[in-house]
């Protein structure tokens, strides 16, 4: 049975922010260790060929995942019209915290003003935003909150592996943010359908073994070590690839695509009219995992590639701000896209305006990440979420260096 829109919630503001400092696949080679290019080639052309990432973002060292977070945040607010005493709730994702106790979380809540709203970090890998948005969704319908603020932000490349090359190719670093609240008109048409979120575990897809917290030895006080009470040390992230990471993410996105609408995932091979018709018509802000399983999900879904955000070729990975980055991106700017040569190499990648959001579209918003866990946000998109512009550069450059 087709799911049924609940017109008294909405996403009112999406904001996003990427560091100044960009890695291409040329910079990045000069990091990686490990790689063997007489087996596999020059490095850019690999890279674009098993991932379709031409460059991400790096921030600096002294920056951390709270700061991208911030400035986010207040655009996604600005969007919304809301100030931080309006938060009902904040949902911070991440995996890659500078401290846990106070957590990141409560420095951002202080730094952004709202000193006195519930807030909790929420630990889904990739799969964060979506995770945070369910949540946002239920307490909003539930009535319990008027606005809830979800943040997605990662600073990856200070737990990145660079003599892993199959893992220091796929991340960056980034926030996105967005603003869910309760419709001041239910009666007009609008609304944002009830979340759908699954777990299937896997060990290996995507691991950091530890707190992620680097400890210089002398934070601790002069003492001799205890036998069998290890120290702690900084953490990498290792990731599992191949053929078969790519056809779990591609199968199980579409299925709680599937799902979320109210359909069972064999109902995409030969389903209803209705389901068909929605997804042709929808815009698609999937995880931005791989470009190559991008590719696989418009082609498992039977849409068009346009129709399906594509971020990864500037951004890469940026695990749970990928969604929310994403969505911003199609809002403010439209969809990228690749150029290649008559030799299938990139030639640039060009942002295509004409395939921003539109009023009124259906926006879907697949994911999956470490566990495994995945799910689907569904909602129309409101009139003033797409007459959002681009920010301009003096304007980010002026908050990322204040």
């Amino acid at each position: 049975m087709q799911a049924q829109l609940n017109p008294n919630v909405t996403i009112s503001g999406t904001g996003s922010f990427m560091p100044p400092r960009v890695v291409n696949n040329d910079t990045l080679s000069k990091l990686v260790t490990g790689y063997d290019a007489s087996h596999s080639g020059p490095f850019g052309p690999w890279v674009d060929q098993v991932t379709h990432i031409h460059e991400r973002r790096f921030c600096d060292d002294d920056m951390r995942s709270s700061d991208m977070a911030l400035i986010a945040a207040r655009r996604a607010m600005e969007t919304a019209g809301i100030g931080p005493e309006d938060l009902g709730f904040i949902i911070y994702a991440s995996f890659t915290m500078s401290q846990v106790i106070p957590g990141d979380h409560c420095v951002f809540a202080q730094e952004l003003g709202a000193t006195t709203c519930p807030v909790y970090q929420l630990v889904a890998a990739c799969a964060g935003s979506i995770y945070g948005l369910t949540q946002a969704y239920a307490m909003v319908a539930a009535g319990l909150c008027d606005h809830v603020l979800v943040v997605g932000t990662e600073t990856i490349s200070k737990v990145l592996n660079f003599s892993d090359p199959i893992t220091a190719i796929i991340f960056g670093d980034g926030a996105g943010a967005a603003v869910v609240s309760r419709r001041k008109d239910p009666a007009e048409a609008g609304g944002m359908y009830p979340p759908h979120c699954s777990f299937a575990y896997s060990p290996r897809n995507i691991t950091l073994a530890n707190s992620n917290i680097p400890m210089d030895v002398g934070c601790f006080p002069d003492r001799q070590t205890q036998p069998g009470v290890p120290l702690v040390e900084q953490a990498l992230v290792e990731m599992e690839s191949g053929p078969n990471v790519l056809r779990t993410a591609v199968t199980q996105m579409s299925a709680n695509t599937a799902k979320m609408l109210g359909y069972e995932r064999r109902a995409l091979r030969k389903g209803p009219e209705e389901l068909r018709e929605m997804l042709n018509n929808a815009r698609f802000v999937p995880h931005q995992a791989n470009g190559r399983i991008i590719d696989g999900l418009a082609d498992k879904l039977k849409i068009p590639h346009e129709r399906m955000v594509s971020t990864i070729y500037r951004y890469g990975n940026t695990s749970a701000a990928s969604n929310l980055v994403a969505l911003d991106f199609a809002f403010r700017e439209g969809n990228m896209r690749r150029v290649l040569d008559d030799e299938g190499l990139v030639k640039e990648i060009v942002t295509d305006a004409e395939h921003k959001i539109q009023p009124n579209e259906l926006v879907l918003m697949p994911s999956i990440g470490g566990g495994y866990l995945m799910g689907c946000v569904g909602f129309i998109a409101e009139p003033a979420l797409c007459e959002q512009g681009p920010i301009p550069e003096e304007r980010a450059l002026a908050e990322a260096t204040a």
